[in-house]
């Protein structure tokens, strides 16, 4: 039986009867329950049977996902639910590429999110690439459920040919092992570079890439972040996007830096009061935040690290706040007496940047008050070739 025979309309019911019998085992597998799907599902041979608890497993806990409620019903493989964007994601690309009355072109197709919202978006066609037979098929199943039509090419999306017409997008698998170029930290397919040539013949062209990727080009990269988290990063090709832009998508929120090429204020932690210790959102540690910094006279203690000190506080979506009440150089003696002297219980907070030892490590290192009833947040970071320690509360 072929994917196209097990990926039908009837989809829905199989796996409503699946998580049916999961939710008698609390979604644990066992041989037993293995052999009870096998039982009611006699037209499906062992693989199939597999392929079916896999969409039933990682579509529940898409819909445990607030991101992903505003397109259920929606079928996943564990494959597609761990490389997906969430539907915000993909409609922000897609208004990025202004696709209306375009052809849109995307080169790994995945869960569809991206074919999907420029179809909604009015895209005059959407053409899509996906190698791997099983996801084209879910693509297609789960479109057609929705009153929409995404018809996969099976074949390999790097050899598609682009128009200076054609709006594109690629979002390219990735695996972590052994390296593409010694400037990524992983291995894309399609090839990155040839992508990046493909995008730029494009009207207007995007990419996804791992959040941590650093690198230059003839684009622009964009950080999307989500709740504290830097969840994408978007290489744009014939676009507006300036280069260093982060979006915060839950909280449509865009920061499009200014003051490139400025740097932040410098300052001594021996000449003045320091009031606040800025933690900046990864999403804008990872993008152009020392325009961030100077655009909203954010000082910093080093340039080389991403903490920022204010007398005011700023935008929270932006940045977590720290009370500053004391600072001293580090001393792991120095640090057990203030943690008596401040009497602060083991909730207390330990961060850290540019500092060589691991929080957790640290920790088993220290005692804290055991009667205490508060407490604080210690921030261990470096000012030049120094090691320094900040006792804050959180704001």
């Amino acid at each position: 039986m072929s994917s196209d025979s097990l990926l039908t309309d009837d989809l829905p019911a199989l796996i409503q009867t699946i998580q049916q019998v999961l939710e008698g085992t609390n979604y644990t597998i066992t041989p037993k329950l293995i052999q009870q799907l096998r039982s009611i599902l006699p037209l499906y041979d062992q693989e199939q049977v597999s392929q079916l608890l896999d969409i039933a497993l990682a579509t529940h806990r898409a819909k445990s996902i607030a991101e992903y409620a505003s397109i259920m019903p929606w079928y996943f493989t564990e494959q597609t639910l761990m490389q997906s964007s969430e539907p915000a994601f993909a409609d922000h690309v897609i208004n990025t590429l202004n696709v209306q009355g375009h052809t849109y072109i995307e080169i790994c197709t995945g869960a569809g999110m991206h074919a999907c919202s420029a179809l909604k978006q009015g895209a005059h066609e959407v053409i899509t690439y996906e190698v791997d037979e099983f996801i084209a098929s879910m693509t297609k199943l789960n479109a057609r459920l929705h009153g929409m039509t995404i018809n996969p090419l099976c074949t390999d999306g790097g050899k598609a040919q682009i128009s200076p017409r054609e709006i594109l997008f690629a979002d390219p698998s990735r695996r972590t092992s052994g390296k593409e170029r010694s400037s990524l930290i992983g291995i894309y397919s399609p090839n990155l570079s040839q992508l990046i040539e493909m995008a730029g013949r494009a009207k207007r062209g995007g990419i996804k890439i791992a959040p941590g990727e650093r690198i230059e080009g003839e684009f622009t990269r964009e950080f999307l972040g989500w709740g504290r988290e830097c969840r994408e990063q978007i290489l744009w090709f014939n676009t507006e996007v300036i280069d260093g832009t982060v979006t915060l998508i839950d909280k449509q929120k865009t920061f499009t830096p200014i003051a490139k090429g400025s740097v932040p204020r410098l300052i001594s932690c021996e000449s003045q009061t320091l009031d606040f210790l800025l933690e900046p959102h990864p999403a804008l540690i990872r993008g152009d935040l020392t325009s961030m910094y100077v655009e909203n006279d954010i000082a910093v203690i080093d340039r080389s690290i991403a903490y920022g000190i204010s007398t005011v506080l700023h935008d929270v979506d932006w940045f977590t706040h720290f009370r500053i009440l004391q600072h001293e150089k580090y001393s792991r003696r120095r640090l057990q007496e203030c943690i008596y002297e401040l009497g602060w219980s083991r909730l207390t907070e330990i961060k850290k940047r540019g500092f060589p030892i691991e929080p957790d490590s640290l920790r088993k290192q220290l005692k804290f008050r055991e009667d205490a009833e508060v407490h604080g947040v210690i921030i261990l970071t470096r000012i030049e070739n120094e090691h320094h320690m900040f006792f804050c509360e959180r704001i």
